[in-house]
């Protein structure tokens, strides 16, 4: 599994528009056969702070994802709606079955 997590601060003259772009960007990441999960989060005591949290089968299916054109859309909104570089990380996770 790879677990994605990132991260934007958002002035609040763009806030209403990057939430919109991310609505979308959550709602079409879902739709895709290897999400697992995939949530946005603005940050209750820091208006404007975004977290972005995403679980993926495996890196085909986050290739594919990083391959669509929303996908691309978003990141461009995003670079330019936020104050600051958005942040991301991605992380390979070792799922242990029992």
């Amino acid at each position: 599994m790879i677990v994605i997590t990132g991260s934007a601060r958002v002035a609040e003259a763009n806030r209403d528009e990057f939430g919109k772009v991310a609505e979308r960007q959550v709602r079409l990441s879902r739709e895709e056969p290897g999400n697992i999960t995939y949530g946005c989060f603005e940050d209750r005591l820091e208006r404007g702070r975004f977290f972005f949290y995403e679980e993926w089968k495996d890196r085909a299916a986050v290739d594919f994802h990083f391959a669509q054109s929303y996908c691309h859309e978003f990141m461009d909104a995003a670079r330019r709606l936020a104050e600051t570089e958005p942040e991301i990380n991605i992380r390979e996770i070792m799922v242990k079955e029992t």
